[in-house]
């Protein structure tokens, strides 16, 4: 499980989109400069994102990016997915191969985490960041 800056960079675009696109589709260079971030870089995660269906985008004067699918059913697994984040923990894919062929002792604890990563990631919705942005997302007592 590698994550990297192409997810918190790709989640903070999307909600940059999200509060901008009201009027209409959002030119990625003022995304960009939103969030300091590269605009080369920032293009090829929007690439990403429109092939994975998320976005879309419109050409011409008043071009830019606007969401293909509803923000509220945008989770945040499927931004990761869409940038090519790895979610997975184990060292194996989840093939159970992981020690010369065979499963590891540890094994079933990293495919459990990503199990939990994984329906965490998706609970969580580009809405829902956008609404409550100052909360905080995992329970600390829970996790003692």
């Amino acid at each position: 499980m590698k994550f990297t800056t192409k997810s918190r960079y790709a989640l903070n675009a999307l909600i940059e989109l999200h509060l901008m696109e009201i009027d209409g589709p959002v030119k990625v260079s003022k995304i960009a400069d939103m969030q300091s971030i590269e605009i080369t870089y920032l293009e090829q995660l929007f690439r990403k994102l429109r092939i994975a269906g998320l976005i879309d985008s419109t050409r011409g004067r008043n071009g830019g990016y606007f969401f293909a699918k509803d923000p509220c059913k945008i989770s945040v697994k499927d931004i990761m997915i869409a940038v090519e984040e790895d979610l997975d923990a184990t060292n194996c894919s989840g093939a159970s191969d992981c020690s010369d062929g065979k499963k590891c002792r540890t094994h079933t604890l990293w495919a459990s985490l990503n199990t939990v990563v994984v329906n965490y990631l998706e609970k969580i919705t580009l809405d829902t960041l956008v609404e409550s942005h100052d909360d905080h997302y995992i329970n600390v007592v829970n996790l003692r």
